[in-house]
């Protein structure tokens, strides 16, 4: 190469990148991994640690779900209000007040109570017991599951959902990714 010649390279005698050709590097590198990790993370979501107070699992719930504190945890809803969804937690002493609390939201909802459908099933490898009512209320057929699990230290953590088919269908992949951000904390 002759004096003053470039081979296009920013680098030193070794082959090795300068320093500004190492900065460029490290620039394309850093925005390279910031936009994989936008494609990859759940930007799109609250998250909820359950109980607050030594949690058992955490949860995602999508940022347009409206959510709110309630008595035993927190609920969302879909954006329209046709798909509701809870977290509630209690401790073994307050299990039975928890359950009777769901029966009165039932009543105030409309939803008829009928034998449910009683499954054991693992959500994400947590055991868990589904009570599935497949029912109506006022807007017709409509399907209430409540997802009992144990949270360890003689607590219980239950999931709430409840919509009709064509709700749920709609809001189909909000539903699928809530259910799958169940994680236990260990």
């Amino acid at each position: 190469m002759k004096q003053g010649q470039s081979d296009g390279r920013a680098a030193g005698h070794d082959g090795w990148p300068g320093e500004q050709g190492l900065n460029m590097l490290i620039n394309r590198a850093a925005g390279i991994l910031l936009a994989l990790s936008l494609l990859v993370s759940p930007a799109w979501a609250k998250n909820f640690a359950v109980p607050d107070k030594d949690p058992a699992v955490v949860i995602s719930i999508p940022d347009n779900w409206t959510t709110e504190e309630i008595a035993y945890g927190y609920s969302a809803q879909s954006p329209g209000k046709d798909v509701f969804f809870s977290v509630e937690f209690a401790g073994a002493d307050e299990v039975k007040k928890m359950l009777e609390n769901n029966d009165k939201w039932m009543k105030e909802n409309n939803i008829k109570k009928v034998p449910p459908n009683q499954a054991e099933m693992p959500l994400n490898g947590i055991p868990t017991t589904v009570f599935q009512y497949v029912t109506t209320d006022e807007n017709g057929p409509t399907t209430v599951e409540f997802v009992l699990m144990a949270a360890g230290k003689k607590r219980m953590i239950m999931l709430t959902l409840w919509g009709s088919v064509a709700e749920r269908e709609k809001h189909g992949k909000a539903i699928d990714a809530i259910m799958s951000s169940v994680r236990p904390i260990n």
